[in-house]
C-alpha cells in the first residue's frame, strides 16, 4: 500500500519518512568499519573519541560496528522542538543499512510513528485518516522536507 502525497512533480503515490525516530530508536545500525571511519572525518572527529562516544563497545564483530544509542535513541538522532519530529545529523552521509531504510505505510515501525507523532493512520488506499488538521500539519511537513 502507498500513502497517497502528490505534488506538481510528481505523479505516482509515495509513501514519504516524516522523520517520527520510530526506527532510530528501535533499532542499533550495524555498519562496517570503513563507514564509521568515514562518518568521523566527516564529522572531523578523532577515532578514539568516536569509537568511545559514537560505538557500542558491546558489539563483539571485528568489520561491523554498532552506532550507540543515546537518550533512547540514536546517537544521531536529534529531537525537534515539539518532540514529535527528529532528525539526523548523519543525514547526508549515513550508513548503508539507512540508506536502505525505506519508510512504508506497510511497516509497523512508520505506523506506530504516523500515530504516536501526528494521531493519524493510513488506510487500506493508503490515505491519511484522522483529523483534518492533522492531516493537513503532516502534509505541510512534508511538503517542507521536500524544499530543502
Amino acid at each position: 500500500m502507498a500513502l497517497q502525497v502528490q505534488n506538481e512533480a510528481e505523479t505516482e503515490p509515495a509513501f514519504r519518512c516524516f522523520c517520527c525516530g520510530v526506527c532510530c530508536s528501535k533499532y542499533q545500525v550495524q555498519m562496517t568499519i570503513g563507514e564509521a571511519h568515514r562518518i568521523a572525518e566527516k564529522l572531523r572527529i578523532e577515532w578514539d573519541t568516536f569509537e568511545s562516544g559514537y560505538l557500542d563497545n558491546a558489539w563483539p564483530d571485528v568489520k561491523t560496528v554498532l552506532l550507540r544509542h543515546s537518550g533512547g535513541h540514536c546517537v544521531f538522532l536529534e529531537p525537534q522542538p515539539g518532540g514529535r519530529i527528529f532528525f539526523c545529523r548523519i543525514q547526508k552521509f549515513k550508513p548503508a543499512s539507512c540508506v536502505e531504510w525505506n519508510a512504508d505505510a506497510d511497516k509497523k515501525d512508520c505506523r506506530d510513528g504516523l500515530a504516536r507523532c501526528w494521531n493519524l493512520k493510513v488506510d487500506e488506499a493508503g490515505h491519511f485518516v484522522g483529523e483534518a488538521a492533522d492531516v493537513a500539519s503532516l502534509q505541510a511537513f512534508i511538503v517542507s522536507l521536500e524544499q530543502t
